[in-house]
């Protein structure tokens, strides 16, 4: 599949705040009866989508993406001009969690270690209140898709792209079952305690990047090194035409 013809078909998601983003995929998903795919995109997996079919075509499904970091925005900023609002997993997840709890909708996380994810079960069950999240199982092993509720949210974090290309092999069930899929990347590491989120200070001044990396080294260097193509990148694409190809969802409109 040509990464140019499919760019215009990637739903990039745009809106000024976080709630609003969770109130659409709510609104949307329950009109459409049909399931409903959320995936969050980086600077360094935009790159890792050009080179990887597989890996596209998970992303296409998308009924969202959003943008993840200050590198995509970098990005948006070098080649249309535009400043999009970073849309984190991190961030967004709990505000997500929330609005399914006022709704009475089932969670269920799926993904990381036993250890972990049961630590992160828990620990949101201690925030939110008593089986918000119904069901946690690790992502070393296949899904035990008899324990996950039709019409409930499944959050997935093995990270990118084996949690976006699991969602792809998924599909059907997802679809049959009317499940809201997130995939959420780390958050479950920062629900379980395993991350320590950078202070207030860091994510200020946005280099909460660089906080992560020097915590974490081994798990970060392949993303900061595709982050050094941010330098020259942006302005090739535009010769390609990428900038006219781009379509955002505009929730604000």
């Amino acid at each position: 599949m040509d990464f140019k013809n499919a760019l215009p078909q990637l739903k990039f998601t745009h809106a000024a705040n976080q709630q609003r983003v969770v109130d659409n995929i709510f609104s949307n998903w329950e009109a459409t009866k049909n399931g409903s795919i959320v995936h969050f995109m980086y600077y360094a997996s935009y790159i890792m989508i050009q080179k990887n079919e597989q890996f596209l075509k998970s992303m296409l499904l998308a009924d969202y993406i959003l943008i993840d970091g200050i590198g995509f925005q970098t990005y948006f900023k070098f080649l249309m001009g535009i400043s999009v609002p970073n849309m984190n997993g991190t961030d967004l997840s709990p505000i997500l969690i929330q609005s399914a709890k006022k709704k009475s909708i089932s969670v269920a996380f799926y993904g990381t270690t036993k250890e972990q994810i049961k630590l992160a079960a828990e620990n949101q069950n201690k925030l939110f209140g008593e089986n918000t999240i119904y069901y946690s199982q690790d992502g070393y092993s296949p899904l035990i898709w008899e324990n996950i509720q039709p019409n409930s949210i499944l959050m997935v974090g093995m990270g990118s792209p084996l949690q976006e290309n699991w969602v792809f092999d998924n599909k059907q069930q997802i679809q049959e079952r009317n499940i809201l899929v997130v995939t959420v990347g780390g958050f479950f590491d920062f629900a379980s305690g395993f991350y320590v989120r950078a202070p207030k200070w860091v994510r200020k001044i946005r280099l909460e990047w660089a906080w992560r990396t020097m915590l974490h080294p081994a798990r970060h260097y392949k993303k900061r090194l595709r982050d050094t193509t941010i330098i020259f990148k942006p302005f090739i694409d535009k010769l390609k035409g990428y900038h006219k190809l781009v379509r955002f969802i505009h929730l604000d409109n």
